[in-house]
């Protein structure tokens, strides 16, 4: 297949894109970089994309022009509704009308394309094991307590997670290290880090050195009532062979075995008791890593995932 990417984001460069088959051509023609029209024109002049491919917002600003242009070319659009299901209303849906096909993360949410007579089907993310892999610990992430996440204040669940996960640990002595955008020191919601904690953003390409290096791999998750969507870090962190501690979801118990592939809080106090006691417990974080990473590879690899709708793809 000839595969073109409409945005070059790490999640589609060192994620999805390890999921096809190295006999395909992959190309990548980012819209949100100024002339991407006439680049976009010029190539398809050329070279004949089975389909082209875009996730989340990275669409949304140039929809008006993008879709005309595709149709033009008689060029298919997958779109990948990763913001499913809180933005489904607000964004999925109105992308997903200029699309041939819409990939969600969100099982709930078929049912409401269906209604709209929008073909879709559930992709999730996942790993790729020759990214999310275990790296040699690198001293300027040795930590007790890792989390590498942005702060966002759209996602009114999220603090769910904070007040159940972070909140406790702020208020104990423990080595945590906090990496993400910079509203971790300056919200509208005033939760607000200490410079100490908050450590700047974290480049995507040192993702694995820094799950590779901290004792515990903390996980925070924007809905925390789907029965399929989660923080695609769950997977990224497993593949890493992190010991990961995270808020209870549904999604993550439906996927996931508390104690043996990852370990969930559901209260501020009982996550105070998890850390304490795994931080003693080497041998229960290694092997519970170990076994979380065996899950993933076998069951959650992008590779899987394209496998499960390729059948889909090629048919567009």
């Amino acid at each position: 297949m000839n595969v073109l990417f409409l945005n070059d984001s790490s999640l589609l460069c060192q994620g999805l894109a390890s999921g096809f088959s190295p006999l395909d051509d992959i190309r990548y023609i980012p819209v949100h970089l100024s002339g991407w029209e006439d680049r976009l024109s010029s190539l398809l002049r050329t070279w004949k994309p089975t389909f082209a491919l875009a996730e989340g917002v990275s669409i949304s600003t140039v929809a008006q022009k993008l879709f005309p242009l595709l149709r033009r070319y008689r060029l298919p659009l997958v779109y990948w509704a990763i913001d499913d299901p809180p933005d489904w209303l607000r964004m999925s849906r109105p992308l997903a009308r200029g699309a041939s096909l819409v990939l969600t993360p969100a099982q709930e949410c078929l049912p409401l394309y269906k209604r709209e007579r929008i073909r879709a089907h559930y992709f999730h993310f996942a790993c790729n094991p020759s990214f999310h892999r275990p790296l040699t610990p690198s001293p300027e992430f040795n930590c007790d307590l890792l989390l590498v996440a942005n702060y966002y204040t759209s996602y009114p669940q999220r603090r769910v997670g904070l007040e159940t996960l972070l909140t406790p640990l702020l208020s104990k002595q423990f080595d945590l290290k906090v990496f993400g955008n910079e509203h971790w020191l300056s919200n509208t919601d005033g939760y607000i880090l200490e410079p100490n904690v908050y450590q700047g953003y974290l480049p995507y390409d040192r993702l694995p050195n820094a799950y590779s290096s901290a004792k515990i791999v903390l996980g925070l998750h924007s809905v925390i009532d789907s029965p399929t969507m989660m923080s695609m870090r769950t997977f990224e962190a497993l593949g890493c062979g992190a010991f990961f501690l995270t808020h209870w979801t549904p999604a993550l118990e439906n996927f996931f075995k508390n104690h043996v592939h990852l370990v969930w809080s559901r209260h501020p106090d009982e996550t105070l008791e998890l850390v304490r006691f795994y931080l003693n417990r080497e041998d229960l974080r290694q092997k519970i890593s170990r076994q979380g990473q065996e899950e993933v590879y076998r069951n959650h690899t992008y590779q899987l995932r394209i496998q499960s709708v390729l059948t889909h793809l090629q048919t567009l």
